[in-house]
């Protein structure tokens, strides 16, 4: 087991990876100090598929907690909704939750931006524990303190800054996970590679493709599970310091975690949050190269290697295909940058990379909006 602790002054909290660690969970909560009541918040998917549920479930009750079970009702960003969250607060007060109560979220991204904000609001805020069950949530979503519903006309528009008590990410519950829901997670590891860790980046270059291939087939060994601690430990180590220096996005630097997802998000609202995640963010650090090396920022070199890398671990990377797919066009798509939380009095920031490990924040430039359109079109849309 890896552990690592995010240092925010009282408000520290450990992030442990390892397998084994759902069954645990009591005994981790319990060291925690908190309230008996606690309330576990999921989708159905999770609930139907496998044991994470009840494993957690007779966990807490073990070590004498009182659980409430709350399923969110799609197992998709439609659950990051004002509807979906008025039904998780009407639940917490149904359950009769106080002050010191206990919220986990027991999911992917989704589960926890929702039940994060849920825990900030209610009773003014209440305990937040997350366990990760994707790979994306334990890389990247679990850790930080974000929570977030959507607006029709933009991702995570409404939120707070709000930190848990303890993340536990188990390797166990990867283990089933279908190779699809793994390609969707990989484009953040890929991030952090491009940001700040070319180890990390060599890493998945070297082992990626033969994990999905083990994965596809559900046939995960030791050396796997090894590879996904590594991959977990060294993406959480870089998102936790960069929270350290950074927590709430008001010196620059927590912002160079968004590389790829001023697109990214573009790209998402347009489908109406039907696009996957993964497949945005990986089209978003393409079309980010590429402008950057419009820019002459970086080198056609980085480009290919990083393009090599998102083919290989991704979802699908045609911009043509996505664009066929949700009607995207440049007239629908360029007024949703505006709708980006990172815009600054009505500029746009932009992070791109100038070398493997290296990105910089930069602000768009009027000329710049002709080179964005042409990369658009050069990829598929017009």
């Amino acid at each position: 087991m890896k552990k690592i602790t995010v240092h925010l002054g009282e408000r520290f909290y450990p992030i442990m990876i390892g397998r084994g660690l759902l069954a645990k969970a009591g005994n981790s909560l319990k060291a925690l100090g908190i309230g008996q009541k606690v309330m576990i918040v999921s989708n159905r998917r999770v609930a139907r598929e496998g044991k994470l549920l009840p494993s957690l479930v007779r966990s807490l009750k073990r070590s004498g907690f009182t659980c409430h079970i709350h399923l969110l009702s799609f197992g998709d960003e439609r659950d990051k909704s004002e509807k979906e969250l008025f039904r998780l607060w009407n639940a917490l007060l149904e359950a009769r939750l106080d002050r010191t109560s206990t919220l986990v979220a027991l999911g992917g991204g989704v589960v926890g931006d929702l039940c994060g904000f849920a825990a900030s609001t209610y009773a003014r805020g209440i305990s937040l524990v997350h366990v990760p069950t994707t790979l994306l949530a334990q890389v990247d979503s679990a850790i930080g303190g974000k929570t977030a519903i959507d607006l029709p006309k933009g991702k995570n528009m409404v939120g707070t800054f709000y930190q848990p008590k303890l993340i536990l990410s188990d390797l166990d519950s990867l283990a089933t996970l279908d190779v699809q829901t793994f390609q969707n997670s990989f484009a953040e590891v890929v991030k952090y590679g491009v940001i700040r860790d070319p180890k990390l980046f060599k890493l998945l270059e070297r082992r990626g493709t033969v994990f999905l291939k083990r994965a596809k087939k559900h046939a995960l060994g030791s050396s796997d599970f090894r590879f996904l601690e590594e991959m977990i430990y060294r993406s959480s180590k870089i998102k936790a310091l960069v929270v350290e220096r950074d927590e709430r996005e008001t010196k620059g630097l927590r912002t160079i975690l968004n590389y790829g997802h001023t697109f990214a998000h573009v790209l998402e609202t347009a489908s109406r949050y039907r696009m996957p995640h993964g497949e945005a963010v990986g089209l978003g650090m393409i079309l980010a190269a590429k402008f950057a090396c419009k820019l002459g920022r970086t080198t056609t070199d980085f480009v290919d290697r990083q393009l090599a890398l998102i083919r290989a671990l991704c979802p699908a990377s045609s911009l043509r295909k996505v664009a066929q797919k949700y009607y995207f066009t440049w007239k629908k798509l360029k007024p949703l940058f505006q709708h980006d939380k990172k815009v600054v009095a009505g500029d746009i920031r932009f992070v791109l990379p100038i070398r493997l490990g290296k990105v910089q924040v930069v602000f768009a430039q009027k000329n710049d909006w002709q080179i964005i359109r042409s990369i658009f079109q050069e990829m598929g849309v017009d």
